[in-house]
């Protein structure tokens, strides 16, 4: 179950107390109680504040609690008459919103209070159940008013016990290949051509551009090629020397696959602030503008070789790229996968942009793809 409480109506929730739902939040005290019945593993979510509320939290069934006891300065969980708790920190304001997550596997329950679900907890409690949680979910606030928003009830994820197998790499495709012999072959095609961009002794030399392509400016140049269908792996070696320790934001170079301007999985070595690090990023289109999140893939050298492994889902038809660095061509760091929808067609290209001071050219060796 998922609340956004878009609907005054209240509709699949029944109410003891006084509840109303005022610019897309609830508030109010007593009990609320979903109508739906969940069992298992689960996890709960809901953002709260306490608005004058003593005590307020989120019910698993008619045993399990956990609640934000602002009185006694302290995050509990309860099975029937049992309970743990924990201190909260002092002077925590609880008129700002926070989040109250909890975990039950089995018969075990965690509960987090965080600002902000990054990994950030203010506090954490763990209590053994007498039996596995079952029931209907439900909110609680008591000795005045409290707000809620944003109330999930999921499955809990099945941890994983092996990790997944890396990326295997198959024989050369040639006809999607380009070792830059003898200028650009025509398998490539330009988003926004920068003529600064050579190819000559069997390299493509590409002064990093002072633009980028996250955000709403999309000013970078692209080069592109189509992809082979099904499963493959595309591949460059890219050298772009970024120093050391200093400041270079956010000079960069490397793989990209591409939909469009919004929707992107880019594979670069980058300098950030002072460090110099392999990130691949994802942009996609959320309500109504462009996102940016991106995660870590091993660590660059001056020369970095860069993979991309595409595999098609074969239940959803979604792509999955998931990104792989190496500093000697030998030994590979594999990390995170971005999926595209399956009604796109990604293309698989280079990028240099991120900024033009100091000068420097990233030296792409080749573009090639493997089965």
């Amino acid at each position: 179950m998922s609340e956004r409480f878009d609907s005054a109506s209240l509709v699949g929730w029944q109410r003891a107390g006084q509840w109303r739902v005022r610019d897309g939040r609830l508030g109010g005290s007593g009990a609320l109680t979903s109508r739906t019945t969940v069992g298992g593993d689960v996890r709960a979510e809901a953002d709260l504040r306490l608005t004058g509320a003593t005590s307020a939290g989120v019910t698993l069934g008619d045993r399990v609690e956990v609640r934000v006891d602002a009185a006694a300065g302290r995050l509990v969980a309860r099975d029937g008459r049992r309970q743990a708790s924990t201190p909260l920190p002092a002077g925590l304001d609880l008129g700002t919103r926070h989040n109250l997550a909890i975990e039950v596997r089995g018969q075990q329950v965690t509960a987090e209070l965080s600002p902000a679900r990054l990994g950030d907890q203010l506090a954490v409690v763990s209590l053994r159940l007498d039996r596995p949680a079952a029931g209907r979910p439900g909110l609680t606030a008591t000795g005045g008013t409290a707000e809620f928003d944003n109330v999930s009830v999921a499955r809990l994820y099945q941890p994983a016990r092996r990790p997944v197998p890396e990326p295997r790499v198959g024989a050369p495709l040639p006809a999607y290949s380009d070792e830059f012999r003898d200028g650009l072959d025509d398998g490539w095609q330009w988003v926004r051509e920068d003529p600064a961009a050579t190819v000559a002794d069997g390299a493509l030399r590409w002064p990093v551009q002072a633009a980028d392509l996250t955000g709403t400016g999309n000013t970078a140049g692209v080069l592109l090629r189509d992809a082979p269908r099904g499963d493959y792996v595309a591949e460059t070696t890219v050298t772009l020397d970024l120093g050391e320790e200093t400041v270079r934001n956010y000079q960069q170079a490397g793989l990209v696959a591409y939909v469009d301007d919004d929707r992107f999985a880019r594979l670069t070595q980058v300098a950030i602030w002072n460090t110099r690090q392999v990130e691949y990023g994802y942009e996609l289109p959320l309500a109504g503008q462009p996102v940016y999140g991106g995660s870590i893939v091993g660590t660059p050298a001056t020369t970095t070789w860069l993979r991309l492994a595409h595999h098609v889902d074969p239940s959803t038809g979604e792509h999955e790229y998931r990104a792989g660095s190496s500093r000697d061509g030998r030994t590979w760091t594999w990390g995170a996968v971005w999926t595209f929808p399956a009604d796109t067609t990604p293309r698989i290209g280079l990028v240099a942009h991120g900024g033009a001071d100091p000068a420097v050219t990233a030296e792409f060796d080749y573009g090639r793809f493997y089965r």
